[in-house]
């Protein structure tokens, strides 16, 4: 039930994508409409396919690689909402919708496996994964911000702007999302990290300290560390930051899926069952 569901939702998406590019590029309010309702029921589907597969597992759907893409691809969906909400930016459908796409086709191509391991029930470890996805997302937004950014900048810089100029979010917006969004993942990803330390002190033996996924992951965060405070005291120009924080969202895909079919304590084996 939750493949088909997922299918449905994946089905909405695809709609929802083809009517965003021309709403945008066309600017046509109908459209617009059409679209974040299609986008709007793919969610409902989707939130339905992780409710039943939470039924079948007896827990979260997050522990196999391709239940986690989907909830990520749900929480990218969810965020989109919440920022067009905020800041009516219809572009942000093209920049993120894409993305979720792939990743629920992904998981409807490959339903993970059932397996009932005890250990993949522990409270850290679902804490866990779940604070790593919500940073995750966070700093995707933060990485859609800066990408706009840096568009936007180059426009305003040329002396014949392209149609992108006015299809785009102002620096000023591009820069408060973009603020907001690494305000809100960085604490999540700092949680995450330390409930994985704690389930990991509790689950593993062995230098768990060493495994691949965890230092990607610690430096991971102290790029987003070091964004933050520059943010805040100010001493970067946006277009430095906007390069930085591209930089962090390509260790967050080297971590979130290169460094998992790495052999450790993360990877994808089939003795283990998948631990994002």
């Amino acid at each position: 039930m939750y493949t088909f569901l997922l299918w449905l939702a994946l089905v909405l998406y695809f709609v929802g994508i083809v009517l965003t590019v021309p709403s945008v590029m066309r600017h046509r309010p109908s459209l617009s409409s059409a679209s974040l309702a299609a986008l709007g029921a793919g969610l409902v589907f989707h939130v339905s396919s992780l409710a039943a597969r939470a039924i079948n597992l007896h827990r979260l759907p997050v522990i196999d690689v391709q239940s986690a893409l989907s909830f990520f691809a749900f929480l990218v969906t969810l965020a989109f909402f919440l920022a067009y909400l905020r800041y009516r930016i219809n572009v942000l459908g093209i920049f993120m919708l894409p993305l979720v796409f792939v990743l629920t086709l992904f998981s409807a191509l490959r339903p993970g496996p059932t397996f009932q391991s005890a250990a993949f029930r522990s409270g850290w470890l679902m804490i866990h994964i779940s604070c790593i996805m919500l940073g995750y997302v966070g700093f995707f937004l933060t990485f859609v911000a800066a990408v706009m950014f840096l568009i936007q900048e180059n426009q305003l810089k040329s002396r014949n702007p392209r149609q992108t100029y006015y299809r785009l979010p102002s620096l000023e917006v591009c820069d408060q999302l973009y603020f907001r969004s690494l305000k809100f993942g960085l604490p999540f990803l700092t949680v995450g990290i330390l409930t994985g330390f704690v389930f990991a002190a509790r689950t593993w033996h062995g230098p768990w300290e060493l495994d691949p996924k965890i230092l990607a992951a610690l430096i991971t965060w102290l790029i987003y560390l070091f964004l933050l405070s520059v943010r805040l005291s100010g001493t970067w120009p946006g277009r430095s930051s906007a390069y930085v924080a591209i930089l962090g969202f390509a260790a967050i895909m080297v971590t979130f899926v290169g460094i998992s079919f790495v052999s450790g304590w993360h990877g994808y084996l089939p003795r283990l069952g998948s631990i994002p």
